[in-house]
C-alpha cells in the first residue's frame, strides 16, 4: 500500500472505528453467587469500566475530519493531537487491564450494595484489538505531524484574485465585484 494522504486517513479512521466498537463490547462477564440470594451477573464493557477511553475513541474518529479540513501547519497540529490520542488510548487501556480486578470488584459491590468476595469473572479478547489499533493511531499521528502531503480541500469555491479590469461583467458579478465601478479596489 502506497503512503498517500488518502490511504493514511483511511487507516487512521478504520483504526479509530475499531477502537470505538471494541470499547463498547463486553470485556468482562462477572458473576457473584451467595447462598440464599439470587445470582448477580454483570456484563461490563470498557466504556463502563473507564469512560476516559470512550472520549478518546470519539476524539480519534472526529480527528479524521480535522485532517481532511486542514492543511499546512494546522494539519501538522491535528497530527500531533492524533498522536496524543493514540498514546492516551494505549495508556488508558493498559491501566484498565492492570486494574481490572479492582474495577470489576467495585462494579459488583455497587450492584450488590456492599463489598463482596468470591466472585468469578471471564474476560474477552477485545483489549487485544484496542492495543494494535491504538498503536496504529499513534503512528498515523506521527506521520501526519511530520510528513507533508499535497492533498487539500478543493479550491473550487475560493475567490480567485483577478483584477476587475480582467473580468467580464458577468465574471465580476460572480466574484462579488460591482462591474459598474471603474476601480472597485478604491471603494
Amino acid at each position: 500500500m502506497k503512503l498517500t494522504f488518502r490511504n493514511l486517513v483511511t487507516v487512521q479512521f478504520v483504526s479509530s472505528v475499531i477502537v470505538f466498537i471494541a470499547l463498547s463490547r463486553e470485556w468482562v462477564a462477572a458473576s457473584y453467587v451467595e447462598p440464599g440470594f439470587p445470582q448477580v451477573d454483570l456484563s461490563l464493557s470498557a466504556n463502563k469500566l473507564d469512560p476516559t477511553l470512550n472520549g478518546l475513541a470519539i476524539a480519534a474518529v472526529a480527528s479524521t475530519l480535522g485532517l481532511i479540513a486542514t492543511r499546512g501547519w494546522a494539519r501538522k497540529f491535528v497530527g500531533a493531537i492524533i498522536f496524543l490520542i493514540g498514546l492516551g488510548v494505549l495508556f488508558a487501556t493498559r491501566s484498565l487491564i492492570q486494574n481490572l480486578e479492582t474495577l470489576v470488584g467495585s462494579e459488583l459491590a455497587q450492584a450488590v450494595g456492599r463489598s463482596v468476595t468470591g466472585w468469578t469473572s471471564q474476560t474477552t479478547p477485545y483489549a487485544w484489538l484496542v492495543f494494535p489499533a491504538g498503536f496504529v493511531i499513534l503512528c498515523c499521528g506521527i506521520l501526519f505531524a511530520f510528513k507533508s502531503f499535497d492533498s487539500q480541500l478543493s479550491r473550487r469555491y475560493e475567490r480567485d484574485s483577478y483584477s476587475a479590469k480582467d473580468l467580464t461583467p458577468w465574471q465580476a458579478l460572480d466574484q462579488g465585484i460591482d462591474p459598474t465601478l471603474e476601480d472597485p479596489t478604491k471603494h
